[in-house]
């Protein structure tokens, strides 16, 4: 029986690089004669040697890509993403709608469909409009109203505008968001998701946790009965 090829790649499951043994895998050419290009690529499906997940990797080369020796430069992709996007820190205080839309969103982002993922960050913000029972008539009256609510900033409001402006060229442009952009919208998302939710249940802890301290230093300093 022939011996398993192996590669390293990082695991999906693991979190680090491991050897994967390669279970199965197939190679294509193609060569474009018009426009004199050569294209060459591996399909590989691969599992982890240590806790043996599975997963699938794409190499491709082309005679376009190459350094500065004329050596041929890899690109190498896999599926799933290992570029996982994780949510912030006790994101289960989100509201269970706008928590749901936000892991997709997140899920968009890793999985590098920028479009999909501009429309979920605007997602997340109808969703936290209907969580705080904003009733305008369309996105631009319910940002404003979190504002006269006391839930927003006029500055964090300037932002969630532009952050609708993307999700709308998105959605009915087609029109895709550079990646620095839709980095930029989630970091404001986050923070103001973590403004709305994160932060007051946190305050609401240490409140709890400071009257329990008073209660105690109180029975502490009782004088006890001779």
């Amino acid at each position: 029986m022939a011996e398993k090829q192996t590669t390293r790649a990082r695991c999906l499951a693991c979190k680090q690089i491991t050897q994967h043994d390669i279970l199965h895998k197939t190679k294509r050419t193609v060569d474009d004669d018009e426009v004199g290009i050569i294209c060459w690529d591996n399909y590989d499906v691969i599992q982890c040697r240590g806790c043996e997940e599975i997963s699938f990797r794409h190499v491709s080369t082309n005679t376009e890509e190459t350094d500065e020796h004329g050596n041929l430069v890899p690109t190498t992709k896999l599926y799933p993403s290992r570029e996982t996007r994780e949510p912030i820190n006790d994101y289960y205080y989100f509201p269970a709608k706008v928590l749901r839309v936000y892991k997709e969103m997140l899920r968009a982002i890793s999985n590098e469909a920028p479009i999909l993922a501009a429309v979920g960050l605007r997602a997340v913000v109808e969703g936290i409009c209907e969580d705080k029972k904003c009733n305008g008539r369309n996105l631009e009256t319910k940002i404003n109203e979190l504002v006269q609510q006391g839930a927003l900033s006029n500055d964090q409001a300037d932002f969630l505008h532009l952050q609708r402006f993307m999700g709308n060229d998105a959605a009915h442009e087609i029109e895709p968001p550079a990646k620095i952009e839709l980095e930029a919208a989630l970091t404001i998302i986050e923070s103001l998701l973590t403004t709305l939710y994160v932060l007051p249940e946190t305050a609401a802890k240490m409140k709890r946790s400071g009257k329990h301290l008073k209660k105690m230093k109180a029975r502490l300093a009782k004088p006890k009965s001779p």
